[in-house]
């Protein structure tokens, strides 16, 4: 079954062994931990057994932990590994022999002072950060002074006459010259520098007309532009702060000459984190044991073909711990753990990235995998994109590590390669028109009016799929009559539609026929018979929904096309280029760049597209989600794949 079948484990063991169980399961991977007080066994145990608590020692792994990832996030930002996009979306992660992980492992020690020189470079690096904004933001603040030939620290109030810098806007500059021509007679006014939006100047007047300046000032918007303890001439301080910025930026390159002899312990900090992060999850994990003075006790979930492993690992490898399982109970949320099989499998990651089926639902993968290779491929349509794109996807499985999800689309990726080939021999797409043979089936080009009906007739045939789902899902659930009700009522009624607009007669009474059935049970939830008949009637209206979501399945036609016409537009501009050796030249470049890009485009839009069409016109049939994924207690590789060699 697509859905494995779930079973509740709980294990009881003496306190000496509970360490060596829980690096047994961990290594296992198999069994989802549960909260033994949340869970209904601890009313029965709660008087004999005490929750157990956490260790000091968790404290101590976890200030490790955020150690070695400050250290690795110091590394990054100052000297990232570069990813390429693919690395990026993949994942990709140091892989390591298990000698060389269990070597760096033993070099533990080093952390600290690895930690303790990336906290004083980084210190020294925010000093200097700031130091540099600082200065910056002062040379730019002394910039519309530098022509003034006047220590700024001479520039103040005295006894007899006040003097200051200030800034105007420069719509008020005029206005502010002729009040004070007209309210003073003696004042000192230059003017600095001047901008597209200020004046900057240098004013001088008696210390007993200070009030009435100021007053003046504040009504034309003049600000004072202050520079505190600092001494010298503008230009004097912008020299001496570019010699500083000068000197701060050779401090830096310093310290980070040191950060980067650090560099040669990043694997080591890489390897190190996995191995704290695992032991961390291993003490956090205690949290959700019980116990007594001598011995612990465990609850969780474990998938049921694993079971008799796990049943023979404690059996095998511990003295004193005893296993018990049981059947989950009906009101239980038991984890989800999809399990499908040969073509179905890699389209699990569409599934997941919609919903986790419920325990009692219908996994929708197997049911979902045909349509979405067919639709991939009719959207691609392109025998010689299949092609590239299956053997890049290949390629691309053999060489690099990746996680379940990963692997899963990457084998995605090559059925849909296989499609694409298949679609483009049949309709004659061969890297746009660049190969000229005979479509097998017909030209999309020529005949759009046969892609577009077979496009809606595929979305038609889907839909009626979906909904024969759900009417299984209701004759599997005891409800016949629902599946009559809702599903059969609503297929009579559409068939009927569908043959009187292909102007068949006898479809009007098919579809009467449906449409009365639908008033007579749509209804049927209500407790009045006037609220029965107006529901009924008012869900006559959701045709216009299924009209909606076979209209959808004309994206499929729409971007088969579009992948072949672009595709033909590359070859186009390409043969402008040709004519001469290097036009020639031109030419390969352009076709390969230009179906390259097509390519990849045309693949994303295969896939963000094929996939709406499940999630939208056909999970909404019958499938609801919202299940639990089973979530194994099991090592975590954050930085670190351990992989095999090979043994001469």
């Amino acid at each position: 079954m697509p859905i494995i079948d779930m079973n509740k484990v709980y294990i009881l063991g003496h306190r000496q062994e509970r360490q060596k169980i829980f690096n047994l399961l961990h290594q296992m991977g198999t069994v989802e931990m549960l909260d033994v007080k949340s869970g209904e066994a601890w009313r029965d145990f709660q008087t004999l057994l005490e929750p157990e608590q956490s260790s000091e020692e968790l404290f101590q792994i976890d200030s490790h932990r955020s150690d070695i990832r400050f250290c690795l996030d110091f590394f990054q930002r100052h000297f990232p590994i570069r990813k390429s996009m693919l690395e990026q979306f993949t994942g990709s992660r140091l892989d390591l022999t298990d000698e060389q992980f269990s070597n760096y492992v033993a070099s533990f020690d080093q952390v600290e002072s690895v930690h303790q020189a990336c906290r004083e470079a980084e210190e020294k690096l925010v000093r200097i950060r700031n130091e540099v904004t600082q200065s910056q933001n002062l040379i730019e603040d002394l910039r519309p002074w530098a022509s003034l030939d006047l220590p700024l620290e001479e520039v103040e109030d005295g006894s007899w006459t006040m003097m200051d810098l200030f800034i105007v806007p420069f719509e008020n500059y005029s206005v502010l010259q002729e009040a004070l021509t007209d309210s003073f007679s003696e004042y000192f006014l230059d003017k600095v520098f001047t901008d597209e939006e200020n004046v900057y100047f240098f004013f001088s007047a008696l210390t007993e007309n200070k009030q009435e300046i100021d007053e003046l000032f504040r009504n034309k918007a003049v600000t004072r532009a202050s520079f505190p303890d600092v001494k010298g001439t503008p230009s004097e301080l912008i020299d001496s702060l570019n010699k500083k910025l000068e000197s701060l930026q050779h401090e830096k390159s310093i310290v980070l000459s040191g950060v980067e002899k650090l560099l040669v312990h990043r694997h080591m900090l890489m390897a190190c984190y996995d191995y704290v992060d695992n032991e961390y999850e291993k003490h956090q994990a205690v949290d959700n044991l019980a116990r007594t003075d001598n011995s612990f006790f465990m609850e969780g979930w474990v998938p049921v073909p694993v079971l008799n492993d796990l049943e023979t690992m404690i059996n095998d490898k511990t003295e004193t711990a005893i296993l018990a399982t049981r059947d989950p109970e009906p009101h239980e949320q038991v984890p989800v753990l999809l399990h499908n099989k040969g073509m179905a499998e890699p389209y699990e990651v569409v599934t997941k990235l919609y919903s986790t089926p419920k325990k009692d639902e219908l996994d929708p993968t197997p049911f979902m995998a045909p349509f979405f290779f067919l639709f991939f491929g009719i959207c691609l349509s392109d025998a010689g994109y299949g092609i590239l794109l299956g053997l890049l996807a290949f390629y691309l499985y053999r060489k690099l590590t990746l996680g379940e999800s990963g692997r899963q689309l990457l084998k995605l990726l090559i059925l849909g390669g296989i499609s694409a080939f298949a679609f483009g021999i049949l309709l004659g797409g061969y890297f746009g028109d660049l190969i000229a043979l005979p479509a097998l089936l017909f030209d999309p080009l020529k005949e759009p009016m046969t892609m577009l009906i077979a496009a809606l007739g595929i979305g038609l045939f889907q839909v009626y799929f979906g909904m024969g789902l759900q009417a299984y899902r209701n004759i599997k659930g005891g409800k016949p009559l629902d599946a009559f009700y809702d599903q059969g009522f609503w297929f009579i009624f559409l068939n009927g539609l569908i043959l009187w607009i292909a102007g068949i007669t006898f479809g009007q009474w098919i579809a009467l026929t449906g449409a009365v059935g639908l008033i007579l049970t749509q209804g049927r939830s209500q407790r009045s018979l006037l609220l029965k008949f107006f529901s009924g009637l008012l869900s006559l209206y959701n045709v216009t929904q299924y009209l909606s979501d076979v209209l959808s399945y004309s994206r499929l036609f729409a971007l088969g096309l579009a992948s072949v016409v672009i595709g033909m537009v590359v070859n186009s501009v390409g043969d402008l280029a040709a004519g001469s050796i290097i036009g020639y030249i031109f030419l390969v470049i352009i076709l390969v760049i230009g179906h390259f890009f097509n390519m990849i485009i045309s693949t994303l839009s295969s896939y963000v597209h094929t996939s709406r069409l499940q999630y939208l016109e056909f999970f909404n049939k019958f499938f609801e989600g919202g299940g639990r994924s089973f979530k194994p207690f099991r090592i975590k590789n954050n930085y670190v794949d351990i992989v095999e060699t090979e043994k001469g």
